[in-house]
C-alpha cells in the first residue's frame, strides 16, 4: 500500500508499553480502536465474507481521507495510528514525520515517531523526539501519575542503554520508576545501568526489587550471577544461577544451584523460596512447604512467599482429599 504525501501549513497545534506497556501505547494511540471498528462495522454489515478485511479497510479509508485532505494533521495522524498499529512502522514515521515537519510541537506526532523508531530497533533515532514529549509533558499537574510519560521515560532509558551511554540512561529510568515503583523492566534496566558504571552493589538493589514483581526474570539473574561474582560472593552466585535455571524451566538444575546456596546462606529467605518452588515445580510439594515455611519465618511479610505457601498447602490438601476419598 502506498503512503500518502503532501504538504501541512506550520503554525502551533494543541494535541494529546509487555503487555501492560503495549496497553498503555494503544490507550495513547485510541483514535486507532475507533477507526477499526467503525470499519469492522461497516464490513461487518455490508461487504460479504472473503472481501477486505476490517483492517485493510481502515487503513484505505484513512489514506483516501489523507488524499482528499492533505493539510488536515489530524486525518494524517489517525493513518499514522492505524499503521503503527498494524506494525507498519515505516509508513507511521513517513505520516507522523509530515505531521511534526509543520508542527514541531505536536504531542502525538512525536510519540508516533519516537515509538515507530522503538519498533525499528532505531534508538538514536527514538530518543530526540521522545525527550521531547518528556519536555512537553514533564510539567503537568497530572505528571506523577502519568503512565504514558512513564512509558516514555523508559523508552528513552532503554535506548540510551542500547546506545551504550549507560550514565545518560539513569535520570529517565529514576524518572520512571518515580511515576511506577513497580515497573520490573524499568529496575532491570536501571540495574543494568548501575553494573555498567561499576557499581555492583546498587544494581544488586534494583535487580531484587525486579525479581521480586517478576520472579522468573531470568535476564535480571544473569545480572546478578556477574554482580555476585564481581563482588566475591560466590554462594550468592549459586543462588543467582539457580533462579536463572528455575526460570528456564530445568528444575533438577535449579535445585542442585539452590541446594548449595542455602548450604552456605541458611538464612537468605531468597534462596529458600527459589528452592521451595523448584521443589514444588519437581511435584515434592511436602519438602516445598516445609522450605517455603523457612523462607515466610526469615521474612513474614513478603508477599510472595505468603501466596506460594498458600498455594502448596492447598495443593497438599487437596492430594490428601483425593487419597481419603479412594
Amino acid at each position: 500500500m502506498s503512503t500518502t504525501n503532501g504538504s501541512l501549513p506550520k503554525k502551533d497545534l494543541l494535541s494529546t508499553q509487555n503487555i501492560r506497556r503495549a496497553i498503555i501505547i494503544v490507550g495513547a494511540l485510541l483514535l486507532v480502536v475507533v477507526a477499526a471498528f467503525s470499519a469492522y462495522y461497516y464490513w461487518d454489515r455490508f461487504l460479504p465474507r472473503g472481501d477486505l478485511s476490517p483492517i485493510e479497510m481502515a487503513i484505505e479509508e484513512a489514506q483516501q481521507a489523507v488524499k482528499e485532505n492533505p493539510q488536515d494533521p489530524d486525518l494524517r495522524l489517525d493513518l499514522a495510528r492505524i499503521y503503527y498499529e498494524n506494525r507498519m512502522y515505516e509508513e507511521a514515521l513517513e505520516q507522523a514525520g509530515q505531521v511534526l515537519n509543520a508542527f514541531p510541537d505536536n504531542n502525538d506526532a512525536l510519540l508516533i515517531v519516537g515509538l515507530s523508531n522503538i519498533r525499528l530497533d532505531q534508538p538514536a533515532e527514538a530518543i530526540p523526539p521522545l525527550e521531547k514529549f518528556i519536555e512537553l509533558r514533564k510539567d503537568h499537574s497530572t505528571a506523577r501519575a502519568d503512565v504514558v510519560l512513564e512509558m516514555v521515560y523508559y523508552f528513552v532509558g532503554e535506548s540510551y542503554m542500547k546506545l551504550g551511554q549507560s550514565a545518560e540512561a539513569v535520570p529517565p529510568l529514576e524518572a520512571a520508576l518515580e511515576i511506577t515503583p513497580t515497573d520490573a523492566d524499568a529496575l532491570y534496566q536501571l540495574g543494568l545501568a548501575k553494573q555498567s558504571l561499576g557499581d555492583p552493589e546498587a544494581a544488586l538493589t534494583y535487580y531484587h526489587k525486579a525479581v521480586r514483581l517478576v520472579p522468573d526474570f531470568t535476564e535480571v539473574y544473569e545480572g546478578m550471577v556477574e554482580c555476585y561474582t564481581a563482588l566475591n560472593m560466590p554462594a550468592h552466585v549459586e543462588y543467582a544461577k539457580g533462579m536463572k535455571a528455575f526460570g528456564t524451566r530445568d528444575y533438577e538444575l535449579a535445585k542442585n544451584h539452590l541446594l548449595k546456596a542455602v548450604e552456605d546462606l541458611p538464612d537468605f529467605a531468597p534462596a529458600l523460596l527459589g528452592l521451595g518452588l523448584t521443589y514444588e515445580k519437581l511435584g515434592e510439594l511436602e519438602t516445598a512447604a516445609e522450605i517455603i515455611q523457612r523462607a515466610l519465618d526469615l521474612n513474614p511479610h513478603d508477599f510472595a512467599t505468603r501466596q506460594a505457601l498458600g498455594r502448596v498447602q492447598a495443593s497438599l490438601d487437596a492430594l490428601r482429599l483425593q487419597e481419603q476419598s479412594q
